[in-house]
């Protein structure tokens, strides 16, 4: 009997072990200005008939990466500062393309301080821009990740702390 609960017992700490670390990688926590992103973009895609969006960590990683980098480099778009493409820092950062016979992506990037580094007005003036509202708006996106970064130095002619904000949207089937 107490061999057979130690047996049960060793099984049950293993499957612990072998769930944990997955889990662990794989889950990601959100800043209230980049959950409020997700939130609202979601709420527009709902509105227009479209699925909404899970948070990928991948593309967060990703997104916050190049958030940050802007701000830390001072430049503004959405190659990395050595000439990197997005859709090769979505691959690097873990959103892999092999094994799936599909993959899709689309990026958004915005930067602003003060009023204009709320994620209200950001997202609002993604949808006031053909280009940045057909990639919240693509039919087929599924996953979203979202890096928000503070940067306190400024940027360009604002001399006041800003906030870089990048939007990464994609699919991918197998």
């Amino acid at each position: 009997m107490k061999k057979k609960f130690a047996m049960m017992l060793a099984a049950a700490i293993l499957a612990v072990l072998v769930v944990l670390p997955a889990t662990a990688s794989a889950s990601i926590t959100l800043t209230t200005k980049e959950k409020k992103v997700v939130s609202l973009i979601n709420q527009i895609r709902v509105d227009a008939g479209l699925a909404k969006l899970g948070v990928k960590p991948s593309l967060v990683r990703a997104a916050r990466n190049h958030s940050a980098e802007m701000g830390a480099k001072q430049y503004f778009g959405h190659d990395s500062y050595n000439g990197e493409s997005f859709s090769k820092r979505l691959v690097r950062h873990g959103y892999v393309r092999e094994g799936y016979r599909i993959w899709k992506a689309g990026e958004n990037v915005a930067w602003g301080g003060g009023i204009f580094s709320t994620p209200e007005l950001v997202v609002d003036n993604w949808m006031h821009s053909d280009a940045h509202r057909a990639v919240i708006l693509t039919k087929s996106f599924r996953n979203i990740g979202i890096g928000v970064k503070k940067c306190a130095d400024g940027f360009g002619s604002c001399a006041d702390p800003v906030f870089f904000f990048t939007l990464d949207l994609g699919r991918r089937i197998k």
